[in-house]
């Protein structure tokens, strides 16, 4: 296994995770979180008219117009590659307006080597939400699972 990435003070350090790092990585963690909260996704027949759920409003501002997302974080923190600093720990990690619920994320930064010989270089952002919400048309509170990549 590659080397381990700690944050602390100083910011994140350099990691390098081969492809199969990455893979057997995302494996377990997808592994941990079924084995973590079991369970199976099971549309209710009795509340599907085949009318897709209104969508979450969204929340106000963030980063960019239309990009309704801010950056939680300690500030001490800088990504690799966009230089971008994390915003602090009382920023919202959700994205949905009028939420009550859990909210997981994660900075995954690397870089792999293509079957071309190419450096690509990886900076993301993925948010997991489970919770309930009031949607957009302002119809009753729903309940519901979330992510982004």
């Amino acid at each position: 296994m590659g080397p381990v990435h700690h944050y602390g003070a100083h910011g994140a350090h350099a990691l390098h995770v081969g492809r199969r790092e990455m893979l057997l990585g995302s494996a377990a963690a997808m592994i941990g979180t079924a084995l973590v909260a079991p369970g199976t996704a099971v549309a209710d027949k009795s509340d599907d008219d085949g009318t897709p759920l209104p969508q979450p409003q969204p929340i106000p501002g963030g980063l960019a117009p239309g990009f309704h997302v801010w950056a939680p974080g300690p500030t001490t923190i800088t990504l690799p590659f966009s230089k971008s600093g994390l915003m602090g720990l009382d920023v919202e990690p959700s994205v949905i307006t009028d939420f009550n619920g859990f909210t997981a994320l994660a900075y995954p930064a690397g870089s792999a080597h293509g079957s071309d010989g190419k450096r690509y270089n990886l900076e993301g952002d993925m948010r997991v939400f489970r919770g309930k919400y009031r949607p957009q048309n302002g119809s009753s509170v729903r309940e519901g699972a979330f992510g982004f990549v």
